[in-house]
Parts: C-alpha cells; structure tokens; sequence
C-alpha cells in the first residue's frame, strides 16, 4: 500500500474521556466475583475488595482472575450485585471501586459482536429485582468525590442504558441525569455530562443495527446537553461539547427543524470561540466535524458563519485547534464526494450537492498551501500536524474540483519550489502531489511533462524532508497518471535512489511498485510479452534484495517497502522475465529460511518474504515443480515456528496459506505428495474461526486443494467436512466464514464425484438451512447484512451446481432428483428480491442452467412458463456483463433444445 503521506487521522474516542485505571488493569477485565465465593478463603484472600487489589500484584493476579472467572460461572446474579455493591462502597479503596466498575462494564458489553449480543441478552434475562440492585448501587456511585469512581459507574450505567432504554425498561435514567445536569454542584453536572456522553455513545452504536431511539428521549438528550454547552463553567462546557459530539447524530429530527437547528448551530459555534480554553475550543470544531458528517444537507445557510469561523481559526489559532477547523473542510470534502459517486451510479435519493468546495476553492486553496509550510522539523515523527491535515484536505479539494484546483496551486507551487528554505520547497512538493488524483492527465501531462527534469533533481536535494516528500509525489504521479510517467529515464534514477536513507529508500520502493502495478497488460493472469520494465528487471530485483539486508533497514518500514516492491514487481512483470524468476525464488527461499533465526510475535517479517514467494509460485506456474518440495518445507516451517513464537496456539499465519494456495494451483496433481504434512496445519486453519480472516482463508483453500488433486481428495473429506459441519452448527462462528463454507462444499463435490453420496444428505441439510435465511431476518437498511446475504446465497448456488456435477459425472444423478424442487424454490426466492447482487442472480441463472443441462425434458416439461425462468432470463438478457450474457445465452438454448419455447 502507498506509504502515508498526508492522511485523515484516526477518529478520535470524544466523550470517552481519561482511561479508567492505568494500563496495568488491563488483564484484570474479564470477569467478576460471586458473593458466595468471597465467604471461601482462598490464597489468603477472604474479601473482594482484597481479591480486586490482588489481581495488581504479579504473583497473585493469575489465581485472583481465576477465582473471579470461576465466580461469574457459578452466579451471574450474585456476581452482578457484589461488584455493584463494591463500586458504591464509599469505605473501599478507590482502586477496588474503578475495578469493581470496569469489571461490570466488561460484563455488560464486548468488542465482539456476538460476544456483545451474548452480554445483553444475559442482562436482559436476569431477574429484575437483581437488576434492580445494581442500577441503584451503581447510581449512588455516580457523584461521589473521587471523579474516577464516578467515570466508572458512568460507564456501567451507560451499558445498562444502552440494553434497557429502547424497550423503555429504564425510563428514569435520563430524567436523573438531566436533573443532575441543572445541579448547581459542579461535579453532579460534570459526571452527568460524561454519563450522558457515553450513553449517547452506546445509543448511536446500536440505531447502526436498526434499533430504534424514542424522539423524546434523544430530543431530552440533546436538549439537557446543548445546555449544558451554554455554562460558564468551562468543566462543564467541555463535557457537554464531548456528549453532544455522539448525541447530535440522534437528534435528525432537531435539524430538520429550522429555529432548533439554527439555536444549534449558533452554540456550537460560540463554544468554538470559547476564550482561553483550547481545550473546548477543539472539543467543539469536532463537534462542527461531525455536524458535517451527520447533517451536510443542512450546511448551507449557515456557511457564511462557519467559512470565515474555520478560516480565521486555521489561520490563526494554535495548531492543535486548527487541526479540526481544517478537518470540517476535509469532511464536506468527503460528504460531496460521496454524493458525487451516488449520482454518477444513478442513485439520486433526493440529496444535492450544494458545491460547497467549489465555492470556497479560491479561498481555501491559498490557506491550504501556506499551512504546508508550518512543518516545525525535518524530523519525520509521523504525528500529526497542521501542514498533514493541509494536504489531506487539500487532496480531498482537488478529487471533488478536479481540473479547477490545477492553476491555483501551480501558482504555490512555482513561487516556492526554488525557495532557499526546506519548509517552502517541501510544501511546494506536498501541494503538487496532493492534487494528482482528481485532475484529468490532460491537463496534468503538459506540466508533468515540463516539470520532471526538475523533479528529478529535487531526489538530490540537501533536504531529507524534501527528497522524501518528492519520491511520494513520484509514486503519487504513477498512480493517478501513469501514462504520462517518463519510465525509461525514471527507472534508473530509482534504482540508484535506494541507497538514500531508508525515509527515502522507503517512499523509492513504493514509487517502484506503483510504476509496476501499472504496466499496461499486467492487472489479469495472462502477462504481455514484454512490459517497460523488463530491461530493468535483473537490476531492480538485485537493488531490491540488497535493501532487504542493509543494517537499517528496519528504520522506516524499508525492509516491508522492498518485499513489497518486488513482488509487485514480479507479479506484474513481462514473460520475458520468468527466466530470472526460478533463480530469484531459490534466493528469496534462502531469505525466509535464514528468517527463523530472529522470529518476533507477529513474524512480519516471514510475512513479507512469503508475500514473494507466493507472487514468483503464481508467475512461474508449472515451472515452479523443481523448487515445490522446498518451497512446502520452508512454509511448514514458517507455520511451525510461528506457532512457537505465539506460545504454542494453534494458530497460522495468513501468508503461508497463500503460498499453499499458489502452490498448489501451480502443480496440481503434484501437491499429492505434500498433503500429509499440511493437511494437519489446514485443519488448525480450519479449526480456529476466532482468527475470522485465517478461517475463511482455510476454508476457501479447500477448493484450491479440490481443483489440484481431484479425486485424490477423498481421503481428508471426513476430516474437513466434520470441522466444517462443526462451524456451521456454532453460534459462536462469524457469518463470514459460514459463507465461505458453502462453495467448499461444491468445490469437494465436484473433485470426489460419486463419493460424495455419503456427504450428501447432511450437507444438502445444511444448504437447504442456509438458504432460507431472509433479508428480514437481519438489521433493516444494514449493507453488511445485505452483503453477507448476498455471498451466502452465491455460496449456496455454487455449492448446488458443483453437487450436480459432480453426481452427474459419476453417473449418480439420480441422487439429486429429490432436491431439484427445494433449489429451484432458492431459485425463485432470489428472483423475485431486489436485493439480490448480479453476481448471486448470475448464480442463479448458471445453477438453472445446470438443472436443465443434467435432467433435460424430465426438468423442462415442469417448468413450463414459471415466472422465476422469464425474470432470471431477462435479467440475464439486459445485463452488461459479457459473462452473463454468455450464461444467458447458454440458458436459452438450453431451454430451446428441451422444449420451453422462448
């Protein structure tokens, strides 16, 4: 991937406020104490307050987190009112009563979202006189002296909140916090506030899964905050700024009306002036940053406030409040770009783009390209800064102006690229790259065209910062332009630019890898002949393995940009550079082999070795078989020691099994020999669905394994089917790799043929189950769910069509009769729903076609004029896919030749 140039930063957790307890309490968050369990003197330990503490002490935390594990087992009610009841224990250490809360909070919620259903609906399903209790003690912990006690219990009753308001089992949570909000004690409004800030939090969290928010509770939010906005009290005024941040996204109904919404907007922008505090002052541009995000189609008459507002402020203020002035721009950058790609895909939805970029284009361009140059060092720390977040905007401006941005900055551009200071000539660099994507190459190659001798010396320049912004700017030109790129006379310059130092070398290796990934002809699986590189191929794959093992190569990530260089640079290289490749796969194998003398944790580096090999396996195809025994050892012993270096868990790396993959898609019937050694690791793959990615890597493996060995694949049916019978039937199974399980299932039917009569009852239960899942089954307008329905459905059709083969080949049709009916039914279920990709209709129309293809009349003469066959063959029809109208037309000669008359 591009190196991170300018780049949006991560979002800020606003509202969340300091940590709880210090990152030393990190191993003490998973479970809780049962009231029983205290009154067993265990390890010394006869109360929970002592059992908490404990689990801060090195040698006695493992048998602490035991007993509190083994307490929430044997009593979830019990469990639930002890810690309660310690978080409200006025006498009890303040550190036993953060970890009293954090312990709830852990038991009320998860990052896991099917762990975080289970959470809720265990709550949801304890009897209300123990829910009872721990509301009410976690209340009276709320405003208590020690602000972190009360920030705890915030979180607990937030979580509650978040379970219990939208059914209304709660409705006098927000009455007592708004009561507490009028408070005249500073810190019942504080602690209120911040209750408030992660209830709303919670609250947004769950209407993303469709749940619905009564308009009086979320207009009673709101209201009590933007009050709590308007106090002198800047304690106050902060955690109001920070509750608003996540409780204006409920408050549609407030911005659609105009005298709310102007109250509003005038607040958040009088708090952005808030005088001597920088602290609310940035609290409320992100406020504005969110405003835009949420409600963009309600900007407009309210700009002539908030252009000069953000202006002045990025002009002016200290760059910390800046920073989020400049991001209000980047956002409605983002917003009407989004609108932009809706309407160019037809999608109208009522909304307009108002142009608001364009408008401000001449005067945020000028402010833009001055606040490149408040770099305060050369040093290249990665935080970031005012002149980043310039360019970030400034890129964002040009992809929604385009063309028009060009001269503007082109005027920056020519007046400080030759300015003795390295802050004006990087700035110069930094604008010229930011606006590559948007503008068209025509209007870009005449000024490419006429500036690249001068950027070609800039890779000299004295500066480190400036020779590293231009090698950016290289690779940002290769990527939007790559027509324009003088290849010929840039290539060598690179090659000799990868001895800089590795800031440099890093950004020379992304910029070698772009101008690869773009050769014409390259991006399919058929390579040309011969590409623009290939005269430099031999000199570009040694310069890049004398990266690898220069001593700082670890410095900037250098080592993963050369990896990653050459294998694009293999990937997409001419035909007539395979003869270097069986030698360079030889060299890169002694690369991983000598590896496994400094593993670290997550083995990155192997990683990216194995990322080459695989790109040289897929390139050399059968030419590969020579090395292929050496290339699977070295691979199992990646997975070996990897697993090593993570304790012994049963785990994989996700590069080894894509080297597995190329491998054997490369020889086929040649990875027999090989199945031995790796069927063990395939099942651990396959066995361990907490790594999501890894599982349904494995998994789709399968039919990679299918393709290459055929029938040979019998003998590890039993085996993989069982581990895949076994992920269906868990609940605890991410749905991604239930999808991914249902073309395993056609790929094996179609390689073992007949001996897939003994699977076939319970797998096609399995398929029947899958297929009868609904669009109304998961969250409303959630495209997520749309997606995965979409892939679930394809996998079933997949798996159908290659069960009909497969029988039919091994003369085992017969078997399949009794299930023509239930997939035809699948069929026509599909047809008929609007949300059903081309990619699952194709699938649809294919498996029909499949059908007919294996039973002929005995099909056709039931069909007759089903209306699910003229829809599938009407879509098929007015497709622009050329696959699809191939099927299409395959189909209707099916039909024609069976006698349904078309």
């Amino acid at each position: 991937q591009a190196p991170v140039r300018p780049s949006l930063p991560v979002a800020r957790h606003i509202g969340a406020g300091p940590s709880l307890v210090a990152a030393t309490l990190a191993n003490s968050s998973k479970a809780g104490v049962s009231v029983e369990a205290l009154a067993l003197r265990v390890v010394g330990m006869a109360t929970l307050t002592e059992l908490l503490l404990a689990t801060q002490v090195p040698d006695k935390c493992a048998a602490a987190e035991a007993q509190i594990r083994a307490a929430e087992s044997n009593s979830v009610e019990r469990y639930f009112t002890a810690l309660a009841q310690e978080l409200a224990g006025r006498d009890k250490p303040v550190i036993a009563r953060q970890l009293a809360g954090l312990l709830l909070k852990n038991a009320l919620s998860s990052k896991d979202p099917a762990k975080d259903r289970e959470l809720k609906a265990r709550w949801a399903g304890l009897p209300a006189q123990n829910r009872t209790q721990v509301k009410e003690a976690t209340t009276s912990a709320l405003i208590v002296p020690e602000l972190d006690v009360g920030k705890a219990a915030a979180q607990v009753l937030a979580k509650i909140g978040a379970v219990e308001i939208p059914p209304g089992e709660w409705p006098a949570l927000v009455p007592l916090l708004l009561q507490h909000v009028t408070n005249t004690d500073q810190r019942a409004r504080q602690i209120s506030l911040i209750t408030l800030g992660y209830l709303c939090e919670d609250l947004v969290i769950i209407t993303q899964d469709g749940t619905l928010i009564d308009e009086q509770i979320s207009n009673s939010i709101l209201t009590a905050v933007v009050q709590g906005m308007r106090s002198t009290d800047n304690v106050s005024k902060l955690e109001a700024c920070r509750a608003f941040y996540h409780a204006v996204v409920l408050a549609n109904k407030n911005f659609k009306n105009e005298q709310e919404r102007m109250f509003i907007m005038n607040v958040v922008a009088e708090n952005c002036r808030c005088p001597g505090d920088e602290v609310v002052q940035v609290a409320s541009f992100e406020c504005l940053v969110q405003i835009a995000t949420e409600y963009y189609d309600f900007l407009l008459p309210h700009m002539s406030t908030i252009g000069p507002l953000t202006w002045e402020t990025i002009k002016s203020a200290p760059e910390k409040v800046a920073i989020p002035a400049m991001e209000f721009w980047s956002t409605v950058c983002d917003e009407e770009l989004y609108i932009m790609d809706e309407l160019e895909s037809g999608i109208t939805d009522g909304r307009t783009n108002f142009n608001l970029i364009r408008q401000a284009t001449p005067y945020l361009v000028p402010l833009l390209t001055e606040s490149l140059m408040r770099q305060m060092t050369e040093e290249d720390d990665d935080t970031w800064n005012l002149a980043m977040a310039a360019g970030t905007c400034l890129g964002l401006l040009a992809q929604v102006v385009k063309d028009d941005c060009v001269d503007l900055v082109l005027g920056f551009v020519s007046s400080n690229f030759g300015n003795p200071d390295w802050k004006h000539r990087e700035a110069a660099l930094l604008a010229y790259g930011s606006i590559m994507e948007g503008p068209t190459s025509e209007k870009m190659r005449p000024l490419v065209q006429q500036s690249y001798p001068h950027l070609v010396r800039a890779l000299q320049d004295t500066s480190v910062a400036v020779r590293d912004t231009m090698a950016w700017t290289l690779g940002r030109i290769a990527q939007f332009h790559e027509a324009i790129v003088p290849v010929k006379e840039l290539v060598p310059v690179l090659g000799d630019k990868l001895r800089d130092v590795p800031r440099v070398a890093a950004n020379i290796c992304w910029v070698i890898q772009v101008i690869a990934e773009k050769q014409p002809g390259c991006q399919g699986v058929e390579k040309p002949a011969t590409t623009q590189l290939s005269e430099f191929f031999p000199a570009l794959a040694t310069a890049l393995l004398q990266v690898v093992v220069r001593p700082d190569a670890d410095e900037k990530q250098l080592r993963m940009a050369a990896y990653n260089a050459l294998s694009a640079l293999c990937s997409h290289a001419g035909n007539d550079c395979l003869s270097n490749m069986a030698t360079l796969l030889q060299e890169i194998l002694n690369h991983l082999a000598m590896s496994f003398k400094n593993m670290e944790r997550e083995c990155e580096l192997q990683g990216y070795i194995c990322g080459v090999v695989t790109a040289l396996v897929q390139r050399l195809r059968e030419k590969v078989l020579p090395c292929a025994p050496r290339v699977m050892e070295e691979v199992l012993k990646y997975m070996s020691a990897y697993q090593q270096v993570k304790g012994g868990a049963q785990a994989l790396p996700e590069e080894a099994l894509l080297v597995a993959s190329a491998l054997a898609t490369a020889v086929g019937a040649h990875f027999e020999p090989f199945m031995p050694h790796f069927a063990p690791q395939l099942r651990i793959g396959l066995e361990n669905y907490e790594d999501v990615q890894v599982c349904v890597m494995a998994t789709g493996l399968i039919g990679d394994l299918c393709r290459a060995l055929e029938g040979k694949m019998v003998d590890y049916c039993d085996t993989i089917l069982q581990i895949l019978y076994t992920n269906l039937q868990n609940p605890a199974v991410d749905r991604k790799i239930k999808a991914a399980i249902m073309p395993a299932f056609g790929d094996i039917a179609l390689a073992i043929t007949g001996n897939f009569e003994k699977y076939l009852g319970p797998v096609v239960s399995m398929l029947l189950e899958a297929s009868n899942t609904r669009i109304q089954d998961g969250p409303a307008n959630n495209e997520d769910w749309v997606d995965y329905l979409n892939s679930l459905r394809e996998g079933v059709l997949e798996a159908y069509s290659g069960m009909i083969h497969g029988l039919r080949d091994a003369g085992k049709l017969h078997l399949f009769k009794e299930h023509v009916n239930a997939v035809l039914q699948f069929v026509a279920v599909i047809s008929e729903d609007r949300s059903a990709s081309d990619s699952v209709m194709k699938a649809a129309v294919g498996v029909l076609g499949d059908l007919i293809f294996a039973f002929q009349q005995e099909l056709t003469q039931h069909l007759g004029s089903a209306p699910f066959l003229a829809r599938l063959v009407d879509f098929a029809s007015r497709s622009q896919d050329p696959s699809i109208l191939k099927t299409a037309s395959w189909l209707r000669s099916l039909l024609q030749k069976y006698g349904v008359p078309q």
